[in-house]
């Protein structure tokens, strides 16, 4: 599958004029959550899911403690974490210290598997499904998946007259 995109009308700040641009921006098609990674591992190494679940729990515990020590963890070909700051800026040296920190944050860098799979994927534009919007009214066409609703007009609701009245 290929990764999607939409056009998207953007006013940018930097623009002195503030004209509206337009820019492509990804649609991710969503998202797989802990459980099903391991189980997909599961299926593919022939190992239980649970031993799946405790061997990736420990790698994230001990990713986890590395990086509270200020280190970078590097997984093979998978890539590296990092843990960094974001930081106010300011005009004086002794003005800068651990207050001035506004964000913690670790960056991921996609290692040569990832990067490979980027150059790889196919990118399309996501063609937007036009919609047709009733006014909510009972009478919006749809005669409930009877193609002929039997209804002549005649206010009998398409019923044969009784022989016997």
């Amino acid at each position: 599958m290929a990764l999607q995109y939409v056009v998207t009308k953007r006013v940018f700040g930097f623009d002195k004029d503030k004209n509206e641009k337009y820019v492509a921006k990804s649609v991710r098609s969503g998202k797989v959550n802990f459980a099903k990674m391991c189980r997909k591992v599961s299926q593919l190494c022939g190992v239980h899911r649970k031993v799946v679940d405790l061997v990736v729990s420990g790698l994230v515990d001990k990713m986890a403690e590395d990086i509270d020590d200020g280190k970078s963890v590097q997984l093979g070909e998978f890539g590296i974490f990092s843990p960094t700051i974001r930081a106010k800026s300011a005009d004086d040296e002794k003005d800068v210290s651990s207050k001035s920190i506004v964000q913690r944050k670790i960056i991921f860098y996609p290692g040569k598997i990832f990067k490979d799979t980027l150059e790889d994927m196919s990118i399309t534009r996501r063609v937007e499904i036009e919609t047709d919007y009733t006014d909510g009214s009972s009478n919006g066409g749809n005669n409930g998946g009877n193609p002929d609703s039997g209804d002549d007009g005649k206010g009998d609701n398409g019923e044969a007259p009784d022989p016997a009245a």
